[in-house]
């Protein structure tokens, strides 16, 4: 059984798909095989060892263009994990295996808004209970853009007789390249909980943070999150304390959320170079992140 491509076999896909624009039956094929977690007849031995050879000039000549890419776990509410990511840049595709320790029984791998809005094409394969691969590609010219926040949940139930206090879900093979077919630095973080009384509840935090790209020209992302529902207000001010922008003044539900920002668009006024600063208020809390900007 196949369970997912090889680095080699997503660099071929999006370089063939960047000249062309259509899959030929080679393509189509081996996504077939990804998304069936099958071998697929007529994937001859000499078609495996052109692609490898292709892709492997490419490796051999590409960089690690960025390192600011980290792929990580967050407890949703119920029985849901999201799975969050955070790129500096457009990417054109990732691969990851999804794995549970702990008593922990994976269902499906679902979409979110992020990833549709992006076109992007989705494969998955549960090798077992507690293993799930994904393969996410932006095929016809299309690419996620820079930001932060969810590509996808995936549900689970946990059998709490079978995995003792601690369940854990580690993300292993994850491979992330742009649409040169670059191999781009990841980060990986695995999450933990306790599954025993009271403790088993995620934790939620108040926190901003810090906004991606930075510096930006002219465009970031801001994200931040509840640990209860509450009225959010999230401003821009410039170095002087003159307010920019409000981004959220609203009640919303505990969680993380995102917002983009661009500072060209404040009434044609243009934010200079230099300093500035996102403001989430909460209540009586307070929390502040340093911006810089790089017109």
């Amino acid at each position: 059984m196949c369970c997912l491509l090889s680095l080699e076999e997503i660099s071929w896909i999006h370089v063939h798909y960047k000249r062309s624009g259509t899959p030929d039956a080679q393509t189509r094929a081996t996504l077939q095989e990804a998304k069936q977690g099958t071998k697929v007849p007529g994937r001859s031995n000499q078609n495996i060892r052109f692609v490898a050879a292709i892709a492997s000039t490419l490796v051999l000549q590409s960089q690690n263009v960025f390192a600011d890419y980290t792929l990580s776990l967050k407890k949703s509410s119920g029985n849901t994990i999201s799975i969050e990511l955070s790129n500096a840049d457009a990417i054109a595709g990732i691969q990851f295996s999804v794995n549970g320790r702990g008593g922990l029984t994976f269902g499906s791998y679902e979409r979110t808004d992020r990833s549709e809005a992006s076109g992007l094409e989705m494969y998955q394969y549960l090798k077992d209970d507690s293993t799930l691969n994904i393969v996410i590609l932006a095929l016809v010219r299309s690419a996620l853009p820079s930001g932060v926040g969810s590509i996808g949940t995936v549900s689970f139930s946990l059998d709490k007789n079978g995995g003792g206090d601690t369940a854990r879900i580690v993300l292993t093979r994850v491979v992330i390249c742009n649409a040169e077919a670059q191999n781009l630095t990841v980060t990986a973080k695995e999450l933990v909980w306790s599954t025993s009384g009271a403790s088993a509840m995620q934790q939620a935090r108040f926190t901003l943070e810090p906004n991606l790209p930075n510096p930006f020209n002219p465009s970031a992302t801001i994200a931040y999150q509840l640990d209860k529902p509450a009225n959010a207000r999230l401003v821009v001010y410039d170095v002087t304390g003159r307010q920019r922008n409000i981004l959220a003044d609203r009640f919303q539900s505990s969680g993380r959320y995102s917002v983009p920002w661009n500072a060209d668009k404040r009434e044609g006024s243009m934010l200079a170079s230099g300093m500035c600063f996102a403001c989430l208020q909460v209540g009586d809390r307070v929390a502040v992140q340093k911006m810089i900007s790089a017109q």
